[in-house]
């Protein structure tokens, strides 16, 4: 126990100085709806299809359902039968859905805007096993002291918990209204039961050494008591919502029996592959389907070529240096096909990409070939697919003539005309990887003044990590009127002084808005895929047990199940259709 504790420590003053360090990423607010059906009332049966209908088509980005609600306590009252989080992209978006589909609600239920003051998760996580508890609060203090207290006291509490690996999600909610008259629910996800059992063992020993290290714990300790007071909490239990209607893609047929193993070894897909493995399963009761995610998407195609997978599921783009050990084993590259497409804007769900620029600039749209020329530079030539093989060719060499570097180059004039462009985005490997594969034929130059930046959780957890966080160019951006960057629309919406640019596919035609349907049919040109890898020989048949487990992931009951995790986007009949075509 004593060893444990001592892990639990120094993993929670890990968390806690990386939080400590970057407290200048205040929490902002979020567009957030939250959704009660009162204790004692049923559930209607309305609102889980209405709120997948919602999660699908874009009007929300996210939606958390809890349901089967309990008293923490014996003797005790739940607060609710229903808790549903409704997170969405913007104000516009929320502005939007209140006006046009909240009416649709079932009546009876208490609908409230809140805002998320503290928020953590560990991802990826399987919620269907997960205890959920929801404590509720009356704040007796003003938003702005309530949400110090958040920060101060509340963070510390809940980032130790998730350093100790117990606690996978937590997130308060402080709604909208009078003090003394909303809420203040304290959504927190266990692991499983035993992680929820062993989180109580260990959380003495945490308070103690919060107590200890973090001023604003100690602070706001002996006070809390008086900004709050204790409404109680809930267990409940994290719900499914229905898939959509996919009735145009086609129904899973076996062709074959499929007898022993079926081996996965790769990414989780966001908890889509064990589900996708375990319906299979049903469809092939004397198959035996083995899942591998420890090496997740970076370990996919070596399964492949080392002989101990037999499917590959990856979130990333294989890079070439990923394939070519699979080349040199047998001569030609792996099949790649794509299996959902990736989301709108929420985190983790391979979300398209925003092209932004400052809201005083004049441009509105910009082509994908111009990207190229301004994020890019002047090269002798680039990769291509050829029998199998990537082999370089100087069909995509351009020289440095071509490079876009002034505004007036994208038609600006004015006091824009030979003000330099200033480039920046992500330089995480995946994102490299899909930005040269599909706008430089995978070369690797770019910009020379490409500010790189990374997600806050692949920073050093210190001041300098915080220095190159994602959120940092945005902050720039809002000032600097003549720099442009590769965003995640997630980050660009908390900064209204930026503008999002709609985009023109490589090849001509109209300019396409980023929005959740041009995302989900598949016309914005800059979205993301989540891939399948299998080794099938040119001009041979695929292994059967490959192909057919791939017939069903690119079924109506496979994309089902891509769909309902909330994190991708089913496929389009017609785009599925040529997947199906890569298993022949």
């Amino acid at each position: 126990m004593k060893n444990r504790l001592a892990r639990v420590s120094r993993s929670m003053l890990r968390a806690v100085l990386g939080m400590v360090l970057a407290a200048s990423l205040a929490s902002a607010a979020q567009n957030v709806v939250l959704v009660r059906t009162p204790a004692g009332a049923p559930v209607p049966d309305s609102l889980a299809p209405l709120l997948s209908k919602w999660r699908q088509s874009g009007q929300v980005a996210g939606v958390l359902h809890l349901t089967q609600a309990r008293a923490e306590k014996a003797g005790g009252k739940a607060g609710f039968e229903s808790l549903t989080v409704l997170e969405f992209p913007s104000n516009a978006a929320y502005e939007a859905w209140a006006s046009q589909a909240a009416p649709a609600l079932p009546p009876g239920l208490i609908v409230r805007r809140a805002d998320a003051l503290v928020h953590g998760e560990i991802s990826p996580r399987d919620s269907n096993h997960s205890v959920f508890i929801v404590n509720a609060y009356t704040p007796t203090v003003s938003p702005a002291r309530y949400d110090e207290f958040a920060q101060g006291y509340l963070k510390p509490l809940y980032e130790a918990q998730r350093a100790a690996k117990n606690l996978v999600r937590y997130t308060m909610y402080l709604e909208h209204g009078e003090v003394g008259k909303v809420n203040a629910l304290a959504v927190l996800e266990y692991r499983d039961p035993v992680a929820f059992e062993r989180n109580v063992a260990v959380k003495k020993a945490i308070r103690e050494k919060l107590m200890a290290t973090v001023p604003t714990y100690a602070q706001f300790q002996p006070v809390k008591d008086r900004l709050r007071t204790d409404d109680g909490g809930t267990f409940a239990t994290y719900t499914e919502l229905p898939p959509p209607d996919l009735g145009d893609l086609p129904a899973y047929v076996p062709e074959v029996r499929i007898v022993g193993a079926v081996r996965i070894v790769g990414s989780e897909l966001k908890n889509a592959v064990p589900q996708l493995a375990e319906a299979f399963a049903r469809f092939h009761p004397e198959a035996r389907v083995s899942t591998n995610f420890m090496t997740s998407s970076e370990g996919g195609i070596a399964g492949l070529y080392c002989g101990i997978s037999d499917v590959a599921p990856m979130g990333d783009d294989a890079k070439i240096t990923d394939q070519m050990p699979f080349f040199n084993t047998f001569g030609y590259m792996p099949t790649e096909i794509s299996v959902a497409t990736g989301g709108y804007e929420k985190r983790g769900s391979l979300f398209a990409w925003a092209i932004v620029v400052n809201k005083d600039n004049p441009l509105e749209e910009i082509s994908v070939d111009q990207l190229d020329r301004t994020f890019g530079s002047e090269r002798s030539g680039g990769w291509e697919l050829v029998n199998g093989n990537f082999l370089y060719t100087a069909k995509y060499a351009r020289g440095r003539e071509t490079n876009i570097r002034t505004w007036d180059q994208l038609g600006l004039t004015g006091e824009w005309a030979g003000k330099e462009i200033q480039t920046f985005g992500y330089c995480a490997p995946g994102f490299a990887v899909s930005v040269e594969r599909s706008w430089f034929h995978w070369s690797h130059k770019w910009n020379g003044n490409f500010m790189e930046y990374v997600e806050a959780k692949q920073c050093t957890p210190d001041a300098d990590g915080a220095a190159v966080a994602s959120e940092r160019p945005l902050e720039m951006l809002s000032t600097n009127r003549y720099a442009i960057g590769i965003a995640a629309l997630m980050h660009v919406n908390d900064y209204p002084n930026l503008k999002v640019l709609r985009v023109i596919p490589r090849g001509g035609g109209p300019a396409v808005a980023l929005t959740p349907d041009n995302v989900a049919n598949r016309t914005y040109p800059l979205i993301r895929d989540a891939y399948f890898y299998v080794n099938k020989a040119p001009g041979r048949p695929l292994d059967p047990r490959a192909r057919e487990f791939m017939r069903f992931v690119l079924s109506r009951e496979g994309q089902e199940i891509m769909a309902k995790v909330g994190f991708y986007y089913p496929l389009p009949a017609a785009y599925l259709k040529e997947q199906l075509k890569k298993l022949d």
